[in-house]
């Protein structure tokens, strides 16, 4: 089936690769075609231009972008990015993953992304706050608590999502802690989630393991990005009692047939930014006899090629379309098992969706109370993809996908076409 769909102008990216696999699952559950339109042409692109005065007093110039795919089920929610390869296809590709994600986690959020070209690390302090703060006033008439919430993405902390957060304030003329997910506690952020996103890949991962037969305790893993996802799961992995035998990040792999010390490993990283020592080359990371592989890095890290060389018994894809669809043809013919983004990678979403209802309310609940319905709706969520990959006899992305796409298809249907 070929989909007459929105084809960005420019480096189309993540889009094609999101209209690539919708193709596939529609040849196992067809949708209504008004949906297969909606889903096809994201409902709002936006390109922003966004002049900054840099410490020198020069006046330079950025390009922004944010994208909003489907509100079918309920007001966009989606990250902000800043990197150099962001571009135009790649956020609405992120846009439209977002809008599966939240439906698999079966949450009111339609999907939704944005970010700037830019190198944050050769920005000072100042220079990064000025391009947020620009960047939010471009769009501050496009998004909102019940239009469009903003979250933390590669490149973006707590720190950026506080000052997302003053900007669309002070021009409203209140505070309005929900236009924006991933802040610090004290201006409303969820206490006790900080690790979301590593902390739902190792409950996923318990999840399957305990599913599969798999090992557990002692059970050697390797992580490739060791960055806010791959260093947070890797912390709760290792309390869990499985043995984090390697990390990697773009320079270098560390390596240590024993196991690593994790702690240690993730405080000398974010002090420095490096590990503690380089034992391998990235690549190779890939190729170790560990039990589970999770890929925490960024899009296409696993392809084909690189395919051939895994020797885990199961892959888990905690980034964004890190696994490539020849990357995981292969891997699924050799038989080894894997979990998809749309599924390991909803933690931080999941986490969001509660910092927002208690942004809403005003009303927020104990650590405890927090991480007792994470982990709740994680084991639902597991539980109902495999359900549908069982009933389909197909594979957990798949089961992920048509499960997705249905709950957005009966969200279409009930709300009709507007005239």
């Amino acid at each position: 089936m070929s989909l007459p769909a929105y084809r960005p102008p420019e480096d189309p990216g993540l889009w094609e690769a999101f209209l690539e696999r919708l193709e596939r699952t529609l040849r196992v559950a067809p949708l209504h075609p008004t949906t297969v339109e909606y889903l096809t042409h994201p409902k709002r692109l936006v390109t922003v231009s966004l002049p900054v005065v840099m410490d020198d007093g020069k006046v330079r110039v950025f390009q922004g972008f944010r994208v909003v795919h489907d509100i079918a089920r309920g007001p966009a929610k989606g990250g902000v990015r800043l990197h150099p390869s962001v571009t135009l296809g790649q956020t609405a590709g992120l846009a439209a993953w977002m809008t599966l994600k939240a439906a698999v986690y079966d949450l009111p959020f339609g999907g939704a992304a944005g970010g700037v070209a830019v190198d944050p690390g050769l920005l000072s302090p100042r220079e990064l706050e000025r391009l947020v703060r620009r960047y939010t006033a471009e769009l501050v008439n496009l998004i909102g608590p019940d239009m469009d919430i903003l979250g933390p993405d590669l490149g973006t902390d707590e720190r950026v999502m506080a000052w997302i957060m003053d900007t669309y304030s002070m021009t409203l003329g209140s505070t309005v802690p929900g236009v924006v997910t991933g802040k610090p506690h004290a201006l409303g952020g969820t206490e006790g989630l900080d690790d979301a996103a590593g902390l739902g890949v190792a409950l996923i991962l318990k999840e399957f393991a305990r599913r599969w037969g798999f090992p557990l305790e002692g059970a050697r893993v390797a992580v490739q990005g060791f960055g806010q996802v791959g260093g947070a799961f890797a912390l709760h992995a290792q309390r869990m009692g499985l043995k984090v035998v390697a990390v990697s990040t773009s320079r270098g792999a560390m390596y240590q047939e024993e196991g690593l010390p994790v702690e240690e490993v993730l405080a000398h990283y974010e002090a420095t930014g490096v590990l503690p020592r380089h034992d391998l080359d990235p690549e190779e990371l890939l190729a170790l006899p560990v039990d589970y592989l999770v890929l925490a890095a960024l899009e296409g890290a696993l392809d084909g090629e690189r395919a051939k060389r895994v020797q885990a018994q199961a892959v888990l894809e905690a980034a964004n379309f890190g696994l490539t669809p020849e990357g995981e043809a292969y891997l699924l013919g050799k038989g080894v098992r894997v979990v998809p983004d749309l599924l390991t990678g909803g933690g931080g979403l999941l986490a969001s969706y509660l910092e927002w209802v208690q942004d809403l309310n005003m009303f927020f609940w104990s650590e405890e109370e927090v991480r007792h319905s994470f982990a709740k709706s994680v084991a639902k969520a597991v539980a109902e993809v495999c359900e549908r990959a069982e009933a389909l006899s197909t594979d957990l992305r798949a089961g992920a996908m048509v499960l997705a796409l249905e709950r957005v298809n009966e969200a279409t249907r009930l709300r009709g076409v507007y005239p």
